[in-house]
């Protein structure tokens, strides 16, 4: 009896573990066949089908996610990710250079008419890998929102994309490619996150692309080739949080109407070719943590003590080799007293360094300029010596001045650095979290 009840017991578990099956969504045919396509696309040699011969939303490989449609009859492919980043993350990873046509080919729009999200990390590094991109459109899925390629050097070509193809694309990051021609010139009102950074764009910022950005909360266009001037419209931006032009060949004034972006809390224009000193008008960023404006070497003016009083949540600032003159106001050292970095070296500035600045939290730098020079007042001031590199005020001989490289105050991932490069930069004290916290955001 004990034997009949127990083989009963084991039937009826089967068959509700078969009427559980039949009654999970399953993927359709022409989908798990395009997960298959796309898999041998970027790795040839594995047996995919072999080894994920079951619905592939159910039991497929690291990298494939799926989502049940409203009426819960049917999964679909919501989103791919392609190169292995970490064994957290063991996305499949890519082996072939052909894996790029998938971003011209179709087969990812004639495939997943549901797919949100494409991230490519990591699949194109080496020469073999360096075939252009066909100069075609991208052809992608009009679904999708979040288009994200990181550290492909050897993807060349052009972005060929617009927002008429992609019209809900809300996250556009291409960071560390060897994409290169113009900046795409339409505009992507849904967008709220624009990174094309460490590739090779080149050309002016399309003003017709920063006025369709009004959700935007982070635009990065760092250690590209553009060059002209910084768009004013930049300054309508109002949902800013982070403005990265750094590493470019952008030149002109810094625009007055940046001041406006009272929500932005990190501003790096560093290492271009700007002019007209710092416009007052910056003081209107209210929310500003860090701001970089080091490597300009024809910024000049005069040290903005003033602009800097009401920015009180300021904890970084970047001013080294920007052509500074006169000499530091007595007042930047109440005006910055918590920063935790400031960057004044390189520059021609002149005089004693107010004792004020002996109580600040944190590190400066002085060396590099005219005639800079350290008083007993400052020296009785400073709880421990944090400037160097900078003579005494009774010194009989000032020591010549040496010409410092320009000073990164932050190192950025896809710029090539020069081989000789300074001491180490402060770190970014903020950018990390904010980056992370809109990541999370936009998730």
């Amino acid at each position: 009896m004990r034997m009949i009840l127990g083989r009963l017991l084991v039937v009826a578990v089967l068959a509700a573990a078969a009427a559980a099956a039949e009654s999970e969504p399953r993927l359709p045919a022409a989908e798990q066949e395009g997960v298959y396509a796309v898999l041998e696309a970027v790795n040839p040699g594995f047996p995919w089908r072999a080894s994920f011969p079951d619905d592939l939303c159910l039991a497929g490989p690291h990298g494939v996610s799926c989502d049940d449609d409203d009426g819960g009859n049917a999964s679909h492919v919501v989103g791919i990710s392609l190169g292995y980043v970490s064994d957290f993350s063991a996305n499949p990873s890519c082996a072939a250079p052909s894996a790029a046509t998938l971003l011209t080919s179709g087969l990812l729009a004639a495939s997943f008419p549901r797919l949100r999200s494409l991230f490519v990390y990591g699949c194109f590094v080496g020469d073999d890998d360096a075939r252009p991109l066909p100069p075609l459109p991208w052809r992608l899925p009009p679904t999708l929102q979040d288009l994200v390629l990181v550290n492909n050097p050897a993807l060349t070509g052009r972005l060929a994309i617009s927002a008429a193809s992609l019209p809900l694309l809300r996250r556009l990051v291409v960071a560390s490619s060897g994409l290169s021609g113009d900046l795409p010139s339409t505009p992507f009102p849904r967008l709220e996150q624009l990174v094309l950074s460490g590739s090779r764009f080149a050309g002016r910022i399309p003003s017709a692309l920063v006025q369709g950005l009004a959700n935007v909360k982070i635009l990065d266009l760092s250690s590209n080739l553009l060059a002209g001037g910084i768009p004013r419209a930049i300054g309508g931006l109002t949902q800013l949080v982070k403005l990265d032009l750094s590493s470019n060949t952008l030149a002109g004034p810094i625009p007055g109407e940046l001041g406006g972006l009272a929500s932005l809390e990190l501003l790096d224009l560093s290492n271009n070719r700007l002019t007209g000193g710092v416009p007052a008008a910056l003081r209107g960023m209210t929310a500003i943590r860090e701001m970089y404006l080091s490597g300009n070497r024809r910024l000049g003016g005069r040290v903005p003590a003033d602009m800097f009083a009401g920015l009180k949540g300021i904890s970084a600032v970047g001013l080294s080799d920007a052509g500074l003159t006169g000499t530091i106001p007595a007042s930047l050292g109440e005006s910055l007293r918590n920063v935790t970095y400031l960057g004044l070296d390189g520059n021609l500035l002149e005089g004693e360094v107010p004792p004020a600045l002996a109580k600040m939290a944190g590190r400066v730098r002085l060396h590099g300029n005219r005639a800079v020079c350290i008083s007993p007042e400052f020296l009785a001031g400073a709880p421990r010596p944090r400037i160097a590199g900078v003579p005494s005020c009774n010194a009989t001989q000032a020591a010549p001045v040496t010409r410092r490289p320009v000073v990164m105050p932050v190192p950025l991932a896809s710029a090539e650095k020069p081989a000789a490069a300074p001491p180490p930069p402060p770190t970014r004290i903020g950018s990390c979290v904010v980056v992370a916290m809109l990541l999370l955001m936009l998730s």
